[in-house]
């Protein structure tokens, strides 16, 4: 049976690498890896450190397309290769343009489609955007769903989604690789005697304003407390460098640097004193290291963190960022309060219960080939 893994964007790479090498243990599966270069640069370093290269490589990217020009292009582009390679089953991740563009070219061929991570909701379209969208539209068109959660799961038998699944978050699987490489961050002189704080920042919804507005909370605090350390992997984006730019233009204890490795990054997430950011995969792996996390979004579709005491979602208003920020250091209780991690997003075994999950899908029939 051939098995089609699509990955675009670097979040994807890092969560679908682990299930493609699980997969691929097993003689019964032929599992093809497809990379449609939605991030083309900052996936690239992922795939070098699981030693894995794709099958197929997309081109066809180019910096500046808009959502309309990259989801025209996707779309050709898979029912190219969908129709060329006429695979089995096709795995799609998550909420990004190319798992919906894929999902979507492998329904109008007729191709069964499993979709990792199923089921998260904020039910509001514009939040993330266009990521809830292609989450409900990828759960529609999927035949089988892997679920992180119990909470996801239940999203999607409300809907009356079936086979539904769950598994955990392979994210896990991929953090305990790179914990378990001993690789550590080149920074580590820069953070001798200092409080590390991490921020990550780039969701579609927040460009402008809201990421302005939050970052110069960041700044605020950072600016009255020498002790403190940030590091700034930046998105390349242009416009999320030219606000992350401007904010923290002359603030001396701030490290703005490109996005680092995968396995840096998790080393230095796994040593932070407190983390802002805006990611989906963040609030995951800040749960399992039991690391404090001020969340810098209105609504979040991971509902689970929202239980979690190292979660705290703070939104994206200034004075609201810097009270959070400042009653987090004034508080050495509510320090060693947030400092508590939770398996509930899986326990690093989410790659091995999908493939065996398939295999046995695959004997009993209901994921036949079809050619």
């Amino acid at each position: 049976m051939r098995i089609f893994v699509i990955i675009g964007t670097r979040p994807e790479a890092i969560k679908m690498l682990p299930l493609a090498i699980e997969l691929r243990k097993y003689n019964e599966l032929e599992t093809k890896i497809c990379f449609s270069s939605q991030h083309r640069e900052m996936a690239k370093s992922v795939f070098e450190e699981f030693k894995i290269h794709p099958d197929f490589t997309f081109h066809g990217m180019k910096t500046g397309m808009n959502l309309k020009k990259i989801t025209s292009i996707l779309l050709n582009y898979f029912d190219v290769i969908f129709n060329e390679n006429k695979p089995d089953l096709v795995l799609v991740h998550g909420d990004t343009t190319t798992a919906f563009c894929a999902a979507l070219s492998a329904f109008y061929l007729g191709i069964k489609v499993a979709h990792i991570e199923a089921g998260l909701r904020t039910f509001d379209s514009k939040s993330p955007f266009p990521e809830e969208f292609n989450r409900v539209a990828i759960d529609a068109i999927s035949e089988i769903h892997f679920a992180p959660t119990e909470s996801s799961a239940e999203n999607l038998r409300r809907e009356g989604r079936k086979s539904v699944f769950i598994v955990g978050n392979t994210v896990i699987d991929a953090l305990n690789f790179s914990l378990s490489s001993g690789v550590d961050t080149p920074l580590s002189e820069e953070l001798s005697g200092k409080k590390l704080v991490l921020v990550t920042t780039h969701r579609r919804e927040n460009l402008g304003d809201k990421m302005l507005s939050s970052l110069l909370g960041i700044r605020d605090v950072l600016l009255t407390n020498d002790d403190l350390f940030a590091i700034l992997p930046s998105h390349p984006n242009p416009e999320v460098r030219r606000v992350v730019n401007e904010v923290f233009e002359n603030i001396k204890n701030i490290n703005i640097c490109e996005p680092m490795p995968m396995m840096e990054f998790h080393s230095l997430l796994s040593r932070a004193f407190a983390v802002f950011s805006d990611s989906g995969g963040i609030q995951e792996e800040a749960a399992h290291l039991g690391v404090p996390l001020f969340l810098l979004r209105d609504k979040t579709e991971r509902v689970e963190c929202m239980s979690l005491p190292n979660v705290r979602l703070v939104g994206s208003e200034r004075e609201a960022v810097k009270g959070e920020f400042e009653a987090f250091l004034s508080d050495k209780n509510l320090q060693i309060a947030m400092r508590c991690s939770s398996t509930i997003f899986g326990d690093g075994y989410a790659s091995k219960k999908i493939a065996k999950i398939i295999l046995k899908l695959r004997a009993e029939g209901k994921i036949a080939p079809l050619h």
